[in-house]
């Protein structure tokens, strides 16, 4: 075995050379001076005196070197004797696996351990490391070379980083090996040792802690007051009738269930147990069902939400309370699940009762007023291609804003003016003084951003479809307002206010009822009333789609407050071109799987907002065959595709849509999806929509 010269003692030459030196200097130096100061006669006495002293000093110097080499040399031996010694009770005797192998991956030497795990009879083997050993050769030379495993991060889009290295872990005979390894050379060779660290029991244990990890849940009844005003129904038995199902599901997998406020329950449970409930995708939500109300025609519907991420058991209620929030949001009949590093829902096959939301209302009210009032300035900013309700919104919060800080200075709505619908709504707007300095552009807000700026999302809670997504990076007071059904995508921020109720048909209604049970409701101007207005009608398509009670209830407020349907006719007119698109997207109408209606737009320009509304529209036309339980209408503009989706009741669009990475309402959704083709657009639908229809599509719900 090669001697390390950083472990070995060092002989060094250079001292005794030195001395040695230095002593015949002096001794010639002195034989000089000697030649001199003595008679010539009696110079050979000094010379051969000065002679020996220089012999005897190098002698005694030799002497003392070769000692010193001699004791060395025997402490090297010794060393190596020992060091081969330990290396062989090393590799038979201490129980550690471990592998030397060279560059080409050639095990050229393996441990006793190895070898009875492998059978092997000889510690050289020269096999290939790949024959029992699943980690690439390639990725030891680099923990080798790395001095450690070398990470795997990726971004996504939003520019989160996401680390996705796996273990160095590989299974040899049943067993968990994690592999360490190490660089070293031999011979002018380099080879890799690598040892295999027995991981199973460990894994074992981590695996068990993991399905004993306490979970919490929180679980509440979606519109049960609401159902038993409109329904002959005993409510509290039909309470005891939920509460003995959710009882008995929790007993099924040893959780505690325990009711703290009405209609509402904290559920403990193991990692194991969810695992369960996520195998057979939360059952208890089709348990719960079929209990039926009144006639049977009114399910009763919960909504749970879980935090199933690391930490204490406050970060868990916290992560379960925000869960919660978002399936109430999403419009609930369904779960969701926080693992801290990602927002999964499950269920939502019901499109869940409109409730009664007089108090929320007014509530929200008083509290946005509050944030109104103590911020520096106010934005208030829409979708991108804003519609007549997400103008009408915005222009119905501009006026509340203005109402509680006593003036419009501070108060601007972030807008494209550049767009056809607001150049429409703005001309019902332009003689009112305020509004003429309102609406700025996306750049313009940006230099009106201050530390203490308040930022209103109306009518949107995706970020990334707002009118200027980066403005939510500058201001760190936000409040959403909005509709549509939230997507699983966590905020990056903290809203100050949520206010998103999927069951309600527009923004503007929401709007409509805060100012309503404000202090101000009698200051809503008849031009303001009447954008609003315009903005229920279009989405609830006339009240023929998705308008409930209280639509009608703010419908009548705004007619209160002079608006009527007459002033904004000429908001619903259509062109001829827009004609003739239709009936070429009505030519292109296909069935699928029966119950499904598909048509199609395409175009070699981009798309303009006319042919945006004309396949909305053709979608929405769809509905009215008989059969079609939902429609879609793809839009092919150079390489992005639009899909616009509608439903009735049976078919959930905006899990559709979510799974293709949009979004929207259980009955009208929409999705874009970029770099792609016609027909490759349609075969992702098709196969998103074969999934649906086979896992989660009910008939006869």
């Amino acid at each position: 075995m090669p001697r390390n010269p950083k472990s070995m003692f060092r002989t060094d030459l250079r001292t005794p050379l030195i001395l040695c030196s230095v002593v015949g200097l002096v001794v010639l130096l002195a034989a000089v001076a000697v030649s001199y100061l003595v008679p010539r006669e009696q110079l050979w006495i000094y010379e051969t005196a000065l002679g020996g002293i220089y012999v005897l000093v190098v002698g005694i110097t030799l002497w003392a070197y070769l000692a010193r080499y001699h004791r060395i040399t025997l402490a090297n031996d010794a060393a190596d004797l020992m060091t081969t010694e330990v290396s062989d009770m090393f590799r038979y005797v201490v129980d550690v696996p471990y592998a030397i192998i060279n560059a080409d991956g050639i095990v050229k030497i393996a441990s006793g351990a190895l070898q009875d795990i492998l059978q092997l009879r000889s510690p050289l083997c020269n096999i290939a490391v790949s024959s029992f050993c699943k980690i690439p050769m390639r990725e030891i030379v680099a923990y080798a070379q790395n001095g450690a495993q070398v990470k795997d991060i990726t971004v996504t889009e939003d520019g989160v980083p996401i680390d996705n290295t796996q273990p160095m872990r590989t299974e040899i005979d049943g067993k968990q090996y994690e592999l360490k390894c190490y660089t070293m050379r031999s011979r002018g060779k380099e080879y890799y040792f690598v040892v295999f660290e027995d991981v199973t029991e460990l894994q074992s244990i981590r695996k068990k802690k993991q399905e004993e990890e306490p979970i919490v849940a929180y679980i509440v009844i979606d519109s049960l007051q609401e159902l038993a005003q409109y329904i002959r129904v005993s409510y509290s038995t039909a309470v005891s009738e939920i509460e003995g199902k959710l009882k008995e599901w929790a007993q099924s997998f040893n959780g505690m269930l325990q009711e703290y406020e009405r209609e509402k329950y904290l559920l403990v449970f193991t990692h194991s147990a969810l695992q369960t409930c996520i195998d057979n995708k939360f059952q208890i939500l089709d348990t719960i069902r079929s209990v039926k109300l009144g006639d049977n025609s009114f399910p009763v519907t919960i909504s749970m939400g879980v935090g199933a991420i690391q930490g204490s058991f406050e970060d868990k209620e916290r992560a379960a309370s925000d869960a919660l929030d978002i399936a109430l949001q999403k419009g609930g009949d369904q779960v969701v699940v926080n693992d801290g590093k990602s927002i999964t829902p499950y269920g939502g096959r019901i499109n869940t009762m409109y409730g009664s939301s007089t108090i929320t209302s007014r509530v929200n009210s008083e509290h946005l007023c509050h944030l109104i009032r103590e911020a520096g300035n106010v934005l208030i900013m829409g979708h991108r291609s804003p519609d007549y309700d997400s103008i009408g919104s915005c222009v119905g919060l501009a006026r509340l804003a203005i109402c509680a800080r006593g003036d419009a200075s501070k108060i601007r709505v972030v807008i494209n003016r550049d767009h056809a619908n607001f150049r429409m709504c703005y001309d019902l707007l332009a003689g009112i003084p305020e509004y003429r300095s309102m609406f700025i552009s996306g750049d313009t807000a940006m230099d009106a951003v201050r530390s203490d700026t308040l930022l209103i999302m109306s009518d949107v809670n995706n970020v990334f479809n707002t009118e200027t997504p980066r403005l939510l990076k500058c201001v760190k007071n936000v409040v959403i307002i909005d509709h549509h059904r939230r997507q699983d995508q966590p905020y990056e921020f903290k809203p100050l206010m949520t206010y998103i109720r999927p069951a309600v048909a527009a923004a503007s209604e929401l709007v409509s009822e805060m100012l309503e049970f404000s202090p101000y409701r009698t200051r809503l101007l008849k031009e303001e009333a009447n954008l609003m207005l315009a903005g229920m009608m279009l989405d609830t398509k006339n009240f023929t789609q998705g308008a409930g009670m209280q639509t009608f209830s703010a419908v009548q407020y705004l007619y209160q407050r002079g608006a009527h349907a007459n002033a904004i006719r000429n908001f619903f007119t259509e062109s001829m071109s827009n004609l003739f698109t239709a009936c070429d997207i009505d030519s292109r109408t296909r069935t699928y799987r029966d119950k499904v209606a598909l048509t199609w737009l395409s175009v070699d320009h981009a798309a303009t907002e006319s042919d945006n509304i004309a396949v909305a529209k053709a979608a929405d036309k769809l509905m009215t065959i008989d059969g079609i339980e939902a429609s879609f209408a793809l839009l092919r503009a150079e390489n992005t595709v639009t899909i616009s989706a509608r439903s009735r009741d049976k078919i959930n669009v905006q899990i559709i849509m979510q799974r293709l990475g949009g979004g929207g309402h259980y009955d009208m959704a929409g999705a874009r999806l970029t770099h792609t083709s016609l027909e490759a657009a349609c075969v992702q639908l098709k196969t998103v929509l074969d999934d649906y229809l086979d896992n989660d599509y009910e008939e006869n719900k």
